[in-house]
Parts: structure tokens; C-alpha cells; sequence
């Protein structure tokens, strides 16, 4: 029997996937199809975080369905958010009238731990590792507390085995995932693994997996503003294995937007923490994603945040329109804004930052960075992709090179930067 594993969504959802998908093969010892359209079974980890992941997820889940009709599958498997939303609203009981099993994945991760071996993806020199799941902020805009349940985090003792095993297998770079990272070990109590008074239970926990051997790189992603604190700002500037680049969801900067949002800093706050950043840390690069469209979104909001990504000259930006989901809080708020007004706003703000960027991306050329060697393309010849720092893998550009050297995937290489391309940046071998 072969099985086609389907991921959809979050970089999270990916290492669910890679966990499920190593118990599925050895407990029912099955082939692996890299297409459903090659597979007799097909397992489909889905997201419904938003309007267009749920959109993404049902138009899969028929096509599945329309392989299993036409004698092409013979079972379809659905597990995650999707049917967690499911659980709760009933949306989808039509769609899933034709799915052999629909699986709460919330349930069923509670007998994965980080013991678990994983199918790790293609990059394989580079992976995620998931400290924490779930969430207690409760932003008015969010439904992942509904779907994923309530914060937990993965012990230290776990994740820096989790850690071994990935480096015994290849992994060079280790991506820290969560919907909190930074809350990481906050909701364990009197445990002898963290001396709260110190440091950030984070701090303890990426200090621990820095030591592991194969590991070069660490990267934090999913860190909200309001965990920043003095003894990450020291993690990021002194362990040389974290990388000074952080990914920092802010949503907005009106501060009428942001307390409607249920986030816990102010614009102020928000701009004082950026220059703190960047003044102990000069060459930190910061991420940071956007929602415009939230319910009472004035025009006047919507000009002070623009202004504000002005000012604070991003070097990553990702900039989503609000989608009205019907577990979150904001769903019942008055003065929704139309879709064509967010679709404007969001453009407007893409324009903005594609100015900045370029600028930013000028200042570059002519340094050299040491960067990791992502693979080789087909047309142009002699051209491999490989990232610097201050690009992660999935979400930024990639800087492209020319050689005729044969690189190794996964091989680190000091590039200097000669040209900038639109968002792509073009270096030389040194």
C-alpha cells in the first residue's frame, strides 16, 4: 500500500506531519507516494486559520475525493485545524461525508512527544522544531486557542534529544516554531528546569540546544513583542549560534486598533523595543506581518500605521487582510470594512515596503555574509539559490549565484553581495 502525505498551512503543521507520518509508515509499514494521483491512501493535515487556508483545505480535500471516486485512493485521512473547526461549528459534515476518517488532531497529538523520529523534509540540512503548542493571548482576531487549545510546552529534556536526532540526521539549521516561542516553559510550574528570576525559560532552552553538535544556526520565529526582554535581546547578540534575526508579529500601530485586537503593546512600546533592538543589536534583522481591514479601521488608522512602517523601515514585512472568522471575538464587532478597502490598504502598504526594501537591499551590496547553500537551479545554468542570515527559509528571498563550482546543499559558503533584483539580491563566491 502507498500513502501520499498532504501538508497544508503552518511550518507547525509541518512538523505534526513529519511525526504522524513516521508512525503511520512503521506501524502500518506503508510505501511513501510523493502524489496522491501514485497513492492508495492519502493523509491531508489541513489549516483553517483563515478564510483562504480553509478555502485551500476544501478545495484538496475534493480533489481528493474526486481521486477516490474515480477508483484512484481507496481511503482519504483528514486531521488538523480544519476539523478541529469542524468539532465546533459543524461547517464541514458535508464535506466530510465522503473522508474515511476525519481525526481531531488535537487528540490525537497528545500521543506524540518529542521522543517521536520524523520523515524530515526536503531540506533536509535545514528543520523546524516545535517547542510549544497552543495559546493563551487570545488576540480578539484569532481562533488558534479554539483550534489548538490552550498554551503547553515541550520539555527541555525532549526537545534537546528531538535536537540530536536532527543534527545525527543532517540538520544544520534549526527553526524554533510555536504560536508563542517566547512564553516557552511559562506555563510549567516549580520546575527545577528554569530558574525564573534569570532568564526566560526560552533562554534556558535555546542555550541548551546551542550546545548540541551539528547545529550551526538557530533561528526564532513566531516571537511576540511583549516577551522581548533583556535576556533574549543578550541571547540574540551573544550566542553565536542564535542568528540576529527575529520574526515579531506586530498587526498594527494604532494604538485604538491594537487594544481592539486584544494585543498587549501600545505603539509606543512597540517603537521603543524596535531601537532598543536595533541599537544593541546593529545588524538584527526583523520581521514583522500586518493585518489592515480589522473592523473599525479608519482611514486615519489606517495612514498611521502606513506612516509608521515608514518610520520603522522593516527589513521583512508580511502584510495580510483581516478575515472575519466566526470563533474569534472580532467577528460580531461593528464597522467591518469592505473587502476591496483591505485589498487597497494592503497594496498601499506592499508599495511602501518594496521603496524600503530595495534601499535596504542597496546598503547590502558589497559585504560579504556567510550563508547556507539551499540548492541549484535548473535555468540559469551554474545557479544556485543560498540564504544569508537575514533571509529564512520558506517566508524571504533568496540570494541568487553563479558558479561553476559544484556546491553542496546544506554547505555553508561567504557570498558577497553584487547586485540587488527586485526582492532578490545577486552575489559572488568568495
Amino acid at each position: 500500500m502507498k500513502c501520499c502525505f498532504i501538508t497544508l498551512g503552518c511550518d507547525k503543521n509541518t512538523v505534526d506531519s513529519e511525526k504522524i507520518f513516521k508512525i503511520f509508515i512503521d506501524k502500518y509499514k506503508f510505501d511513501i507516494a510523493v502524489r496522491p494521483e501514485d497513492a492508495d491512501i492519502a493523509i491531508i493535515n489541513t489549516c483553517a486559520f483563515i478564510k483562504d487556508a480553509k478555502t485551500e483545505s476544501i478545495n484538496y480535500i475534493k480533489y481528493l475525493v474526486s481521486l477516490k471516486k474515480k477508483g484512484v485512493l481507496k481511503k482519504i485521512l483528514v486531521l488538523g485545524c480544519l476539523v478541529a473547526e469542524n468539532n465546533k461549528t459543524g461547517e464541514y459534515d458535508k464535506l466530510f461525508k465522503d473522508v474515511d476518517v476525519s481525526l481531531n488532531l488535537s487528540k490525537y497529538l497528545e500521543d506524540l512527544n518529542c521522543e517521536n523520529d520524523r520523515v524530515t523534509d526536503i531540506l533536509s540540512f535545514s528543520s523546524y522544531l516545535k517547542i510549544c503548542d497552543g495559546c493563551d493571548k487570545f488576540c480578539s482576531y484569532c481562533i488558534i486557542p479554539y483550534l489548538r487549545g490552550r498554551f503547553k510546552s515541550n520539555s527541555i529534556e525532549n526537545l534537546v534529544k528531538e535536537t540530536k536526532k536532527l543534527a545525527k540526521n543532517g540538520v544544520k539549521e534549526l527553526n524554533i516554531v510555536g504560536q508563542d516561542v517566547l512564553a516557552y516553559g511559562t506555563d510549567v510550574k516549580d520546575s527545577e528546569s528554569f530558574d525564573l528570576g534569570k532568564e526566560k525559560p526560552v533562554v534556558t532552552l535555546l542555550n541548551e540546544i546551542s550546545k548540541v553538535k551539528g547545529i550551526e544556526w538557530i533561528r526564532l520565529l513566531y516571537c511576540y513583542p511583549e516577551e522581548i526582554d533583556d535576556s533574549v535581546i543578550s541571547l540574540l547578540k551573544n550566542n553565536k549560534k542564535v542568528l540576529p534575526y527575529i520574526d515579531m508579529p506586530i498587526q498594527h500601530a494604532s494604538n485604538k486598533i491594537l487594544k481592539l485586537m486584544n494585543r498587549k503593546t501600545t505603539k509606543e512600546e512597540l517603537i521603543k523595543l524596535i531601537n532598543k533592538l536595533r541599537f544593541e543589536i546593529p545588524n538584527i534583522c526583523i520581521r514583522t506581518t500586518l493585518i489592515v481591514g480589522f473592523p473599525g479601521e479608519t482611514e486615519s488608522d489606517f495612514n498611521e500605521l502606513l506612516e509608521f512602517v515608514k518610520d520603522m523601515r522593516f527589513d521583512k514585512l508580511g502584510v495580510f487582510t483581516y478575515s472575519r472568522e466566526k470563533l474569534s471575538k472580532s467577528y460580531s464587532l461593528p464597522n467591518q470594512v469592505p473587502e476591496k478597502i483591505k485589498e487597497f490598504r494592503r497594496k498601499k502598504l506592499l508599495d511602501a515596503q518594496k521603496s524600503i526594501v530595495k534601499e535596504l537591499n542597496g546598503d547590502k551590496v558589497g559585504y560579504v555574509y556567510s550563508s547556507i547553500v539551499e540548492g541549484k537551479l535548473a535555468e540559469p545554468k551554474n545557479t544556485y539559490l543560498v540564504r544569508p542570515y537575514f533571509n529564512a527559509r520558506d517566508i524571504d528571498d533568496k540570494v541568487l549565484v553563479k558558479t561553476k563550482e559544484d556546491l553542496i546543499s546544506g554547505s555553508f559558503v561567504n557570498v558577497e553581495i553584487t547586485k540587488v533584483s527586485g526582492y532578490d539580491l545577486e552575489g559572488e563566491i568568495i
